[in-house]
């Protein structure tokens, strides 16, 4: 681990077994089927910043936002967060200590919060779980606290998730991962079942929340446009790969990977500055039986031989036989 990383993926991988029972297999004489969901996944995450990971859906950036905070065993590879290991049977102790800092952020508030509880009962129980305080009208008043932090009303604690818009029930979410004094924090598609109108205000309000508390963010989207105003640091994935890894300045000022200029091209010119957009061309892969070599190989105009056959390291931030040959013309960051 870097001495400025926080949290550290080192080739994560994951593989499903994605075979048809065994009967089936053995009457249509077919051999077992395995998924890539994640294929040697690896970046750091510095305390206090925000990275991201972007891609089409497929690409596999909730598998690895789910293996990050324990959800889903890594088939190979390793998570490092604050020097602790997430896997393995060594420094039990450690591992469940760090547990109670890292909190995550689901895509759907409607379906993420129990419709039976009342909004305290659900923000109290990360409290109770992780034995923060004991005492009933403390956790009421901490309860409280986290509403008003969220934008929303302490006596809103008496009522059920139904009763709050989508928004509202995002903050009630929010509000829960911060129950257990969270440091770290994995956001898997926080706001895209949200109105438009109401995704920048959650944005607004993780963004504020990140400078008062000093939280750090692995933020997971495919909006390019959402991921500008979060990212310090943008990490884009394809079919199960990181493709490119940059500043997130950096990455709209002068992308590399020709996924990722397919990618900016269909964002909406909100500037108005006569900009075409491009629709994103073709689709993903199916993943149980990828192209050989570089994957994004059939959508690509720059492949050649060399792209069917070899898979491209991740040098200088970007996985691209042709960035790596010079024959694609990087634009310069102003």
């Amino acid at each position: 681990m870097t001495e400025r990383s926080y949290v550290q993926v080192d080739n994560l991988r994951r593989v499903f077994d994605v075979s048809k029972p065994w009967l089936n297999r053995m009457l249509e004489r077919e051999e077992k089927q395995f998924l890539k969901a994640v294929d040697g996944v690896s970046f750091d995450i510095a305390k206090g910043e925000t990275f991201a990971l972007v891609g089409e859906s497929g690409s596999g950036k909730s598998t690895v936002a789910r293996m990050v905070v324990g959800l889903l065993p890594p088939s190979a590879g390793g998570v490092t967060i604050d020097g602790v290991a997430m896997a393995g049977r060594t420094d039990a102790a450690q591992r469940q200590r760090l547990r109670r800092r890292i909190q995550m952020i689901f895509q759907d508030p409607y379906a993420s919060l129990n419709p039976r509880w009342r909004v305290d009962r659900i923000i109290a129980e990360p409290i109770r779980a992780f034995g923060l305080l004991e005492d009933d009208a403390q956790i009421r008043n901490r309860v409280g606290e986290l509403l008003t932090l969220v934008g929303l009303h302490p006596d809103d604690g008496r009522k059920f998730p139904h009763e709050f818009s989508g928004g509202q029930r995002q903050r009630i979410a929010i509000a829960r991962a911060l129950a257990s004094n969270a440091e770290f924090i994995v956001c898997d598609e926080p706001t895209s079942a949200l109105d438009v109108s109401v995704q920048a205000q959650i944005l607004n309000l993780m963004r504020d929340l990140q400078d008062r508390l000093g939280l750090t963010y692995l933020f997971i989207s495919h909006n390019l446009a959402v991921v500008r105003h979060m990212a310090t640091r943008i990490g884009v994935m394809y079919l199960g790969r990181i493709v490119e890894i940059s500043g997130g300045r950096e990455l709209f000022l002068a992308p590399k990977h020709p996924y990722t200029r397919m990618l900016l091209d269909a964002v909406p010119d909100v500037g108005m500055s006569g900009r075409q957009r491009i629709p994103v061309k073709g689709e993903i892969p199916n993943p149980i039986h990828p192209p050989s070599g570089c994957t994004f190989n059939p959508r690509c105009p720059f492949a050649n031989d060399r792209c069917r056959r070899e898979i491209p390291p991740l040098l200088g931030g970007v996985a691209c036989h042709a960035v790596h040959e010079g024959r694609i013309t990087i634009p310069a960051a102003a």
